[in-house]
């Protein structure tokens, strides 16, 4: 029996939501993608016209993809196609705010198929704006969430963190938390002033300390685009230091953690590693 849905979501108490064809009776079930293992069932799944709302949080999914079966009165089990590519980012950034160990995911394969992805995660702290200095101006301001962390608790200020990578060097500026929400203008003198030039790239990893000492990476996942370092370039600011000018930018690793990267300034000045 083909089953068709045209709205794939999961929403932040794992609860999979499908607006479907019309099926009859049955239900759903999960089976390891790519495997032969057996059925895993999808219990109290409730019904409401086309809508299927089915909890997922207590079932043991380890890490992978897990296709999405209708199981019939009949016992056959047939793949869920879908014409929902899955991504809707205001369902995310619902899903960041609350703590978990474990991402779930919708998504939809190659052949249109409905397959759910389950991701073991830790806290960090989503970036979703970063503003360069205007020309004069020294400091990168950073916003974003909380991700997959507990609230706030404890004594002490949110500070954020650069750490020079491979160094020792440690800059720490004051951040502001609303809630879940966080800011925090990170200072770019610094990173020039302590620029090693034996090294032609110095890049600095940024953290942001909470209350009570837990320390989570700026990074930007939740937008699902990947590979940012090439695809994000910030413009860097030329800042004055003994031995020369040093320019210093805001860029994305690998693996789209945000980072600064200090350079000296001029022709010998390389990019982002």
């Amino acid at each position: 029996m083909d089953v068709q849905a045209d709205l794939t979501r999961i929403d932040a108490a794992d609860v999979l939501e499908l607006r479907t064809s019309e099926v009859g009776e049955g239900g759903l079930a999960l089976r390891r993608h790519g495997g032969c293992g057996g059925l895993l069932p999808v219990e109290r799944v409730v019904r409401s016209g086309r809508s299927l709302r089915a909890p997922l949080g207590g079932l043991p999914l380890e890490d992978g993809e897990w296709d999405v079966l209708w199981v019939g009165r009949d016992g056959r089990a047939d793949p869920v196609d879908t014409t929902d590519p899955g991504v809707h980012l205001s369902d995310r950034a619902d899903y960041l705010r609350r703590p978990r160990s474990r991402e779930l995911r919708a998504i939809r394969d190659a052949e249109g198929r409905l397959l759910l992805r389950a991701t073991t995660v830790e806290p960090y702290a989503e970036v979703d704006w970063v503003e360069v200095p205007a020309p004069g101006g020294d400091t990168v301001t950073v916003r974003g969430v909380l991700a997959y962390a507990p609230d706030p608790d404890g004594a002490g200020a949110p500070m954020v963190t650069a750490r020079q990578r491979g160094l020792d060097g440690v800059l720490e500026a004051p951040a502001e938390l609303n809630g879940r929400a966080f800011s925090c203008a990170v200072p770019l003198e610094p990173a020039a002033l302590l620029f090693r030039p034996e090294r032609p790239h110095n890049e600095w990893d940024l953290w942001l300390r909470l209350p009570g000492g837990a320390e989570l990476r700026l990074a930007a996942h939740a937008d699902d685009v990947v590979g940012k370092k090439r695809k994000v370039v910030f413009p860097g600011t030329v800042l004055a230091r003994g031995a020369g000018p040093v320019r210093v930018r805001p860029y994305f690793t690998a693996a789209d953690e945000l980072s600064l990267l200090a350079t000296a300034a001029g022709p010998a000045g390389g990019g982002a590693r």
